[in-house]
């Protein structure tokens, strides 16, 4: 893990105005926060993601995007969607574990857990032009940041659906982008997180 990443992390403003983006808020504290914060976490990045999710599951609505048999022999590297409710329960263990190591995205939506499962499920898999089925990773920031602005129009309606906006960390960990729809395409904003920001 980089100096930086440390420092960050170690930033106690950092991380409040790393919540206000998440949250959309636009102070830097927990109150009015909305229910509508959601992460797609990559247990297959990360043994630490799993051990966690396992010890928030009694507290936190978390959910595998697999079902089945599937679900249950690729637990420990399945994708998993977590509300991140009003609290900063998941987003502190995120911050202090995972920031800045590409652990997943985040989504804000306003249609149930259920709802959201089965639309991210839909984008697992795609179909090539050959008729091959392959595993879609778009919940990993490294896949998604590309992809997200190229994006025709087809695309853009089947990946946000339900979703208003994505959100996930750049390269660095140092800045937060946001990818929403205007019209047919995406538009992506970036938003500081050191104190240069």
């Amino acid at each position: 893990m980089s100096d930086s990443i440390d420092s960050l992390r170690g930033d106690a403003t950092a991380r409040e105005r790393a919540a206000g983006i998440l949250w959309h808020q636009g102070g830097s504290t927990a109150r009015g926060r909305q229910p509508y914060l959601y992460a797609i976490l990559d247990a297959a990045r990360d043994p630490r993601i799993y051990q966690g999710l396992r010890g928030l599951a009694a507290t936190e609505q978390i959910a595998s995007l697999y079902q089945g048999r599937a679900a249950r022999e690729l637990a420990a590297v399945s994708p998993y969607l977590v509300c991140l409710g009003t609290s900063d329960r998941v987003f502190q263990w995120i911050w202090e574990q995972g920031w800045g190591q590409s652990w997943g995205i985040f989504f804000w939506s306003l249609v149930s857990t259920e709802t959201l499962r089965s639309h991210f499920r839909r984008l697992t898999l795609v179909q090539t032009d050959g008729g091959e089925r392959l595993l879609f990773r778009f919940y990993d920031p490294r896949v998604l940041r590309p992809f997200a602005p190229t994006c025709d129009a087809a695309q853009v309606k089947e990946l946000f659906g339900p979703v208003q906006r994505y959100m996930m960390e750049d390269e660095s960990g140092s800045s937060i982008l946001t990818y929403r729809v205007n019209g047919d395409q995406v538009t992506t904003s970036v938003d500081r997180l050191d104190r240069d920001g």
